[in-house]
This record gives C-alpha cells, sequence and structure tokens, in this order.
C-alpha cells in the first residue's frame, strides 16, 4: 500500500522554484492559433473534505501535482465568514507558500459558504476583497463561485444555449453577487485575472453576463462529454469578448465509476489531442478533474482523482490517466 504522505520524487519537466512571481504566471496567449500553455489539476480544501484533502496535507497536495507536471492547481477558498482576526488562515497561507515552492499558480475558486450565503452583496465585496488583499500579487487567477449556470437554468428540459433558458428572478441576484465577487477582487488585486465557468452548452449564461456588462477576462468550460459538442461550445465561447479560455475542469464523466483506468486515460488523451489540433484561438489550457479520488463522498466524485485513496486517506497508485496527464503536462 502506497502512503499518502510519502516523500515525492519530481519528475522531469516539472516546475521548481523557490520564488516565483506573478508574471511567471501569466498564461501565454496565443495569436492565431491553438496553444495549449497552461496545464492544471484541481483539487478541494480541508473544509469540503479533510478525508481526500486534510488541511496538513496541503504541502504535499501541492507536490504531487508539481509530481504530475501541472503548472496550476484549481481549488476552492471558502470566503472567511468573520474579520480577519477571527479567520483561521492556515490552511490558505500553507497551500499559497508551497504553490510558490514549487512553481505553480492557484486559480483559486472563491465560494460563499453557507454561513454568510444571505449577507448582502456588499458584505460579500468587503469578505473577497479581505482574503484578496492578504494574497495580492500571489494568486494569478480567481474563479468567480462555481458553475453558477446551473443554479440559474430552467431544469433539463432546456440545453442553456440560448439566453431564454434562465430564469430571470434566480439570474438576477446571481449575476449581482457575482459583479461584487468580481469588484472585491479587483479592488485588491489589479494584476490577477477573474475566471467565469459554466457547465455543458450553457453559452447562454456567458451571454447574459455578457450582455449585463459584468467585467471579467477568462471565460472557463468545464466538460465530461464528446469532443464533438465540446468543439462547437468553445467556438461558440470564443465569440465573447474575453480574451482567454480554459477547460477548467475535464475528465470522463463520473470518472472510474462505472469507466475503466484505461478508458478514462483514453479520454483524456483524445480530448487534448481533438484542442490541439480543432480548437479556437483563445483556448489556451485544461485543467483535469481532479487529483485525487474523495472516498468519503458517496458518489462520482469518489472516482474522478488521477490517484486512488483508501478510505483512510492513505493514498494508492496512480491511475493510468495520471501518466496519460502527465505527458502532454511536460510536452509530449
Amino acid at each position: 500500500m502506497v502512503q499518502r504522505r510519502t516523500v515525492l520524487k519530481t519528475v522531469a519537466g516539472a516546475a521548481v522554484a523557490s520564488a516565483v512571481s506573478l508574471a511567471a504566471f501569466t498564461p501565454q496567449r496565443a495569436a492565431a492559433s491553438t496553444t495549449l500553455t497552461a496545464w492544471g489539476v484541481c483539487g478541494h480544501p480541508p473544509m469540503i473534505d479533510d478525508t481526500s484533502y486534510p488541511a496538513h496535507g496541503a504541502p504535499d497536495d501541492i507536490a504531487l501535482a508539481a509530481e504530475l507536471g501541472a503548472g496550476y492547481y484549481r481549488v476552492d477558498f471558502l470566503l472567511p465568514t468573520g474579520d480577519s482576526g477571527s479567520t483561521d488562515w492556515s490552511w490558505y497561507d500553507a497551500i499559497v507558500a508551497a504553490s510558490h515552492d514549487h512553481g505553480i499558480g492557484l486559480m483559486a475558486i472563491l465560494t460563499v459558504p453557507d454561513a454568510i450565503a444571505d449577507r448582502d452583496d456588499g458584505f460579500i465585496q468587503g469578505q473577497v476583497s479581505m482574503l484578496v488583499s492578504r494574497y495580492a500579487g500571489q494568486i494569478p487567477l480567481y474563479q468567480i463561485q462555481n458553475e453558477m449556470d446551473g443554479v440559474c437554468i430552467n431544469g433539463p428540459g432546456v440545453d442553456g444555449s440560448s439566453v431564454n433558458d434562465y430564469n430571470p428572478d434566480v439570474y438576477g441576484p446571481v449575476r449581482d453577487r457575482m459583479a461584487a465577487i468580481c469588484a472585491g477582487v479587483r479592488a485588491s488585486d489589479s494584476q490577477a485575472g477573474r475566471v467565469v465557468n459554466m457547465t455543458w452548452k450553457h453559452t447562454g449564461f456567458l451571454q447574459l453576463l455578457n450582455n449585463d456588462g459584468l467585467e471579467y477576462e477568462v471565460n472557463g468550460l468545464d466538460w465530461y462529454w464528446g469532443t464533438d459538442d465540446m468543439l462547437a461550445t468553445l467556438e461558440v465561447i470564443n465569440r465573447f469578448p474575453q480574451s482567454e479560455i480554459l477547460l477548467t475542469e475535464l475528465d470522463i464523466a463520473d470518472g472510474t465509476r462505472s469507466a475503466s483506468e484505461a478508458d478514462q486515460a483514453n479520454y483524456l488523451a483524445t480530448a487534448i489531442d481533438t484542442l490541439r489540433a480543432s480548437a479556437p484561438d483563445k483556448v489556451h489550457g485544461v485543467y483535469v478533474y481532479e487529483l485525487l479520488d474523495q472516498p468519503a463522498w458517496d458518489d462520482s466524485q469518489a472516482h474522478y482523482g488521477l490517484v486512488q485513496v483508501y478510505s483512510d486517506g492513505n493514498w494508492g497508485p496512480h491511475k493510468q490517466a495520471f501518466d496519460t496527464f502527465h505527458r502532454y503536462a511536460t510536452g509530449g
């Protein structure tokens, strides 16, 4: 049995640095053709899963991402519920420090915990500013909540590609909350990129946000389906004014819950090859979902990882998809 917290070897091609600047993490802009320059992996904080991602394991999680060859780590940053002095910053500080130790840029998903979900947007903007100011210049990308398209859509009977597929009574407050979070980021960090993600074919949600003038820089697509639909959706997103598109989540549906390890690895290879060959010019990066299995979750979350995790939190072997993604991330 492979123990969780062992010393990890650095794979050739993984970025390593003791001190790095924000500029080192700025994704490269492709001029006229698809150039995948950002290779990332998703994880979670202990507030969401303290079995697979315990607080004390933050340095090991980042080291494992470096072993994978990832240059970015996407992870939820729950907003503090109180003031700075009453907030336990230990995990946040540890994940930021570890990312810099290994030359990995963070995409922090700004998440509103239930305890303050009912507070007004001005309060939420202040909490965002407080968090972002603590790490100003150290975190290159902030995602503005996660898959809010799914909150607003009019049920499963629509595909989300039209602005008419969303409930305006739900969408309005969601938009206002996202605008407050965007403003909070910019108030405390003038350089960090702001990411808005969506899933499936829900481009109508992005159209609504753009119609209403939401200011952000990067569109994200979470994708678990066929490559033809993926390309068609990316072509629509490419027409929005934001300068960059990232695949913020990519994996086979349900991970290895029903698919084999070979199926998962082949899915990633096929999707990445398709992106390299045919994606529109604004697509610059891929984040695989996710680093570790989550056995504490009795659903597909237990099977998406690139590394098996036992019920006690110890790591098992790498899945085939780990080596597949590593090959692409390190130039293969």
